[in-house]
């Protein structure tokens, strides 16, 4: 009875929003791109085995869990492994990194295309990655007897607030999950917040399948580390390194400064303070509908910049061109090239971006006081002075142009935060004991 309610729902609401959303059809790839596939029109799969479903609903989720799908195919090779995800730009880094997984966007919460996917998927576990809660498909999995795995859970303030308050209706799809799999602590309570006292209902007695050496915590809710720690590199790529040199005509006496996952509201104030700076400077939006627009910025503002697409060692750019990375998958590598890197989404009210990359590879690291979305690794390297808080645009210009006139604090800052970070790595091996519990135990 309560899918229909939410199909109803969704429906209603789409009655409400229909003009809006074809003009976003008509005018915004974003929104055409895999409405079939969301709908439920599937290319087949070559096999017809059970699957281990992982869904990742962008590029940052789906970038991090690589290391997760190689030991589940590795471990569990009696299971084809799909993946799904919600962006349009993540289904362009699949296309390009995830050759050899059947993946594909996610289904619309509508029970009947649900069961399309159900059919077409056959999951003999689903695994979703940090939290995304559609109420339609895990009810559904739960009425199919599918385990669902909530991987690398985190709960950010705003959503325990909402998930709490609509908790009388979406308490069936909190049951549907099997396990929560928490970063951290502080998530982890929230998630027995929401998970209630409920027992799994699987396994034995004392928490473990029979036959089974992986215990299955019988609270539902254990705390298993961050898979970003895991798949984070401690050196950069040395080949992408000198490559991205060459084509950004950096010379050896240059400093670089890194500005990844940028947003509106950050991007003025970082073409503001640009001439002030005395470095190269490399700046990443979050999002590609911005590129136009910080283009914009920069030529008003008569600093000269360059598209990354447009350059190679063959066609390099100029010698204070300001770069903008206007491809896909190519942050992280970016880091490498950097002496300072900004965490952009934390000088606006966003919630930050997460910053474990560039600390991974031990650069100087700074980023804004609004970090809400990753409030664990901005607690842990706090405790290690392993990166800077800014308070404001001036805060900001005045550190980076320290830092970048001092190689001994670039290093101290840098070495802090790695150490700490690299030494939380751990996180997929405990998930893989909770996959081949809930396995086992089917």
């Amino acid at each position: 009875m309560r899918r229909w309610l939410f199909n109803f729902g969704y429906l209603w609401v789409a009655a409400w929003i229909w003009p809006w959303f074809v003009y976003k059809y008509v005018t915004t790839g974003k929104y055409r791109a895999g409405i079939g596939q969301r709908f439920g029109q599937l290319a087949p799969r070559l096999s017809q085995s059970k699957s281990i479903w992982v869904h990742a609903v962008s590029v940052g989720e789906l970038l991090q869990i690589k290391p997760l799908l190689k030991a589940l195919r590795d471990r569990h090779p009696e299971f084809d492994i799909v993946v799904t995800y919600t962006t349009k730009t993540a289904a362009e880094i699949a296309a390009r990194e995830l050759t050899d997984y059947y993946h594909c966007y996610s289904p619309l919460d509508l029970s009947w295309v649900v069961a399309k996917f159900f059919r077409a998927l056959n999951p003999a576990l689903i695994v979703l990655v940090e939290l995304e809660l559609w109420p339609n498909w895990l009810m559904h999995a739960k009425r199919k007897s599918v385990p669902v795995l909530l991987a690398n859970g985190r709960i950010s303030e705003n959503s325990f607030r909402n998930y709490r308050r609509f908790a009388w209706l979406l308490q069936p799809a909190y049951d549907a999950i099997s396990v929560w799999a928490m970063q951290d602590e502080a998530y982890a309570a929230r998630a027995k917040a929401l998970a209630g006292t409920r027992e799994s209902g699987i396994g034995n007695g004392d928490g473990a399948p029979p036959g089974s050496r992986f215990p299955i915590p019988q609270s539902r809710v254990t705390v298993t580390g961050n898979l970003k720690y895991d798949s984070l590199k401690a050196e950069p790529d040395s080949d992408k390194v000198a490559y991205f040199r060459r084509a950004f005509g950096i010379d050896a006496d240059q400093r670089v400064l890194v500005c990844g996952s940028t947003h509106p509201g950050e991007h003025e104030l970082l073409v503001a303070m640009i001439p002030r700076l005395g470095c190269r400077v490399v700046i990443v939006p979050r999002h590609p509908e911005r590129y136009a627009a910080v283009r914009e910025m920069l030529t008003r503002a008569g600093i000269p910049w360059r598209n990354r697409s447009d350059l190679s060692p063959e066609n390099p750019a100029g010698a204070n061109d300001v770069i903008l990375l206007d491809t896909m998958g190519e942050l992280a590598a970016m880091y490498g090239v950097a002496d300072v890197v900004f965490i952009g989404g934390s000088l606006v009210p966003h919630g930050g971006q997460n910053m474990a990359e560039p600390v991974a590879l031990g650069k100087a690291t700074l980023y804004g006081p609004h970090t809400r979305n990753f409030k664990a690794t901005v607690r842990e390297l706090k405790e290690c002075s392993g990166a800077l808080v800014v308070q404001d645009a001036t805060e900001l210009e005045r550190e980076v142009i320290r830092l970048l006139d001092d190689a001994q604090a670039r290093q101290a800052l840098g070495q802090a935060g790695q150490a700490r970070l690299l030494a939380g790595r751990g996180a997929l091996e405990r998930h893989m004991n909770l996959v081949a519990a809930l396995l086992n135990d089917r």
